[in-house]
């Protein structure tokens, strides 16, 4: 089978779509289909393109056993909604261009959102020809969630993403969704139930417990500190301007905060931190996925927040299942889906999201229950291990691209 991977996020940008990505592309290439990615210029999460791939427009390499067609896209490190929409277009645009012009027979073309953008890339190459199969894979529901967190309050702009979205739906031949919740959502925009499958997210499982440098252990003092690690993007949506509240509520103790990576709230944050002067909080940085076991080890609890908006209760975070993984005992701040995941799995309590005095609560309740913490860290990774292996995601969702292309 000859597919048409399109991805506006890839390695090696860091984060849970350019993972679950690679993992698809890489798993399929190696069952023997031919793959080929359509994505950007990798520029994410800071807005600045990677060095070696500036100054094209098109680039095409070859990485591991299938090929990466990349596009130049129109990215800034700040982002506003014009930058946004700029960036999102120009990967529209030049993605359509790029497919028409080096366009071959392609069996399927397998397409992910967000960005919704992306979507008409698909749409129009199954304008032109027909007979090729669309899957799309929905990773969060936009524009409902850029509404709800208040990113998008344009309402030409958001009424054009909802006609583009029913678009979408009604011309894709099958319909990926990432949680049980974004299926009964999509169903109730009027697509039918058969039309949708559900492939969780989950984990590679090459997050572990590692034994960590003693210069890492000495740096955050790991023998008289309680840690708690954040470990993904510094964004809108994880609103850790309420987690720095909670650094502040216990300041006076020995319980220290890890904020590991980057993204647009970055700078705001550490602002926020230094006018407040709140220093039981180390910003990090971005940390390369083969080191971040080594802080993931030395932490004691990971930390997984969300606004607490209604969308993301249909949300399950990818991380709840890399820190289980790395046999790491989790506090998680989603209702829906993802509670009922960890409740099932014993990895780990939730608390209120947004809810600054009730994670420090439950901060301090783990902090003085050393056993409970044992206990979560050695369910974490059998659980995951048995549900979530990432490479069995995988085979499912080959299973169902071969089921699609056998319906004609």
């Amino acid at each position: 089978m000859k597919m048409l991977y399109i991805s506006q996020y890839f390695h090696p940008e860091i984060g849970a779509t350019t993972n679950r990505a690679l993992a698809n592309v890489r798993y399929l290439a190696n069952k023997g289909h031919e793959i080929t990615v359509l994505t950007e210029m990798p520029n994410h999460p800071r807005g600045i393109i990677f060095n070696g791939y500036r100054r094209k427009i098109f680039k095409t390499e070859k990485m591991e056993n299938f090929t990466v067609n990349r596009i130049w896209v129109f990215t800034r490190p700040k982002k506003t909604f014009m930058t946004r929409i700029l960036f999102y277009t120009s990967f529209l645009f030049l993605g359509i261009l790029h497919t028409v012009l080096n366009w071959k027979h392609y069996d399927l073309v397998y397409l992910t959102s967000p960005p919704l953008f992306v979507g008409s890339i698909g749409l129009n190459l199954k304008k032109i020809f027909h007979k090729t199969k669309l899957i799309v894979e929905i990773r969060d529901l936009w524009p409902d969630a850029a509404i709800e967190m208040g990113e998008l309050n344009n309402r030409l702009y958001a009424n054009f993403s909802y006609r583009l979205e029913k678009r979408i739906y009604k011309h894709a031949d099958h319909i990926i969704a990432v949680t049980e919740r974004f299926k009964e959502r999509i169903i109730n925009k009027d697509v039918l139930s058969h039309k949708i499958s559900v492939v969780r997210n989950g984990s590679d499982l090459s997050f572990k417990k590692v034994q960590v440098p003693q210069s890492l252990m000495s740096k955050y003092n790991v023998d008289n500190n309680f840690i708690i690690v954040y470990a993904g993007n510094l964004g809108l949506a994880q609103n850790l301007q309420f987690v720095l509240d909670t650094a502040q509520i216990l300041a006076n103790t020995n319980i220290l905060f890890l904020l590991i990576g980057t993204g647009p709230k970055e700078v705001e944050l550490k602002e926020y931190a230094e006018e407040n002067k709140i220093l039981n909080v180390e910003f990090i940085g971005e940390i390369a996925k083969e080191n971040i076991s080594e802080y993931l080890s030395l932490a004691d609890c990971g930390l997984i927040p969300l606004k607490n908006i209604k969308v993301f209760e249909s949300t399950i975070p990818s991380k709840l299942f890399d820190y289980m993984s790395a046999n790491l005992p989790i506090l998680l701040g989603v209702k829906g889906e993802a509670a009922e995941i960890l409740t099932e799995s014993e990895a780990g309590i939730t608390y209120e999201p947004d809810n600054a005095q009730n994670l420090a609560d439950k901060i301090v309740y783990l902090q003085n229950n050393p056993k409970e913490l044992e206990k979560m860290s050695k369910k974490g990774r059998a659980f995951v291990e048995r549900n979530f292996n990432r490479n069995d995601l995988a085979k499912k969702l080959e299973k169902i691209i071969i089921t699609e292309m056998e319906n004609v």
